[in-house]
């Protein structure tokens, strides 16, 4: 019925979780593979996954030598032998209803293509300034329905009929996380692709995995160069002309979007709760996106 699909690179604390939490809710009912890509880990990872899959059957490794998140999410959908693929993060733990909503969707096949719902969770305290909601994709629904025409869902919990991968050539090379270096773009191109060709991306908000939030995510400095990075491949992901015009454009939006801002939420730091990292946030997350977007256009 359903291969999840998990690529891992050098963290193999974080990905003895995930896997545990998989094994505590797995279904005796009906037939899961878990497929784990490994994408040239040189950490306790090849060790770990020995002993995970001569624990758990159903654990099935494979290696990616090319290094980077689409190489292996590609290897993933290419080794997986059931008709539907649910891409999750090695640093996620699922839900107690992940595995019975994902067999409720399947057995509808109402849509080809959905996006779930990822909640935050932690392991370290978090400062008192950083917010759940930036580590959260909840766009407010209620239950399952399309997303807008230019809204995405997240490869962070995806689930997708094999069958499109295949015909799509899955994720490109170009875009994704290499390594330790940050990038994105991968699964928004994707969707993009498939949704040009009739198909309908839709979200559900009760499927559901709570993922990690580790210490260097919650600063100020992370949060504005993920926004940097993902807005460096944002305009040619969605399928906007990549060159210089949209790049000024891009320019003039980020400097706009932050001088208004930046005068509007500042009176907001005289009111309690209210940090100087919030407020760093608040004006320049949005701004940093569209700083991106410019200087991706001018290095190509």
């Amino acid at each position: 019925m359903l291969s999840i699909i998990i690529c891992t690179y050098n963290r193999s604390n974080i990905l003895d979780i995930c896997l545990e939490t998989i094994a505590q809710y797995y279904p005796k009912e009906y037939n899961v593979e878990v497929v784990v890509v490994d994408n040239n880990s040189n950490d306790s990872t090849p060790k770990m996954l020995s002993k995970l899959t001569a624990k758990y059957p159903w654990i099935i490794k494979t290696t990616e030598t090319k290094q980077g998140l689409s190489y292996a999410r590609n290897r993933g959908y290419k080794v997986a032998s059931n008709p539907w693929v649910l891409y999750l993060d090695d640093d996620a733990k699922i839900d107690v209803n992940l595995f019975n909503r994902a067999h409720e969707l399947i057995s509808k096949s109402v849509y080809s293509c959905i996006g779930g719902l990822y909640i935050p969770w932690y392991r370290h305290e978090k400062p008192k300034w950083y917010r759940d909601q930036w580590a959260s994709n909840d766009i407010g629904y209620t239950d399952i329905q399309p997303l807008k025409k230019h809204a995405f869902a997240s490869g962070g919990i995806f689930l997708v009929q094999k069958s499109l991968l295949e015909k799509y050539n899955g994720f490109d090379p170009e875009y994704g996380m290499l390594g330790k270096q940050l990038g994105y773009g991968e699964e928004t191109d994707f969707q993009r692709r498939i949704r040009n060709a009739g198909n309908v991306i839709a979200f559900d908000p009760k499927l559901i995995v709570y993922h990690l939030v580790p210490p260097h995510k919650m600063r100020v400095k992370w949060i504005l160069l993920s926004a940097f990075k993902m807005g460096k491949t944002y305009l040619e992901s969605v399928g906007y002309p990549q060159n210089r015009i949209t790049g000024l454009l891009s320019l003039f939006v980020g400097v706009s979007q932050f001088l208004t801002i930046s005068i509007f939420y500042l009176p907001l730091l005289l009111t309690p709760k209210y940090y100087v990292q919030n407020y760093s946030v608040d004006i320049a997350r949005k701004p940093a996106k569209w700083i991106g977007a410019f200087i991706g256009t001018w290095s190509k």
